[in-house]
């Protein structure tokens, strides 16, 4: 609901392994970047954004860093969807 607090959980598994290949279980079609960016950016404008974690990254199958620098990038984004957000009052 609009403006409600919620904790986003975005399972690596759901990106697409062109971005994400450090994954155990890769899914072909999978979220884009600039997917997973604007709906974490506009989760942030609808609702307050209390938590943000990021699971099932596994490094040994991760290709030549590509999947430790999506994640970081997202993580980046979604301390800024959350930074924009009018403060919390309590």
């Amino acid at each position: 609901p609009e403006g409600a607090c919620v904790v986003v959980t975005l399972d690596c598994d759901s990106l697409d392994p062109s971005i994400m290949p450090g994954v155990a279980a890769r899914t072909p079609g999978g979220l884009t970047y600039t997917q997973a960016i604007d709906l974490i950016a506009g989760l942030g404008k609808r609702a307050k954004i209390a938590g943000f974690n990021l699971v099932e990254f596994y490094p040994p199958a991760d290709i030549d860093g590509l999947s430790a620098l999506t994640a970081s990038r997202l993580v980046v984004n979604a301390i800024g969807a959350i930074v924009r957000q009018p403060r919390l009052e309590g």
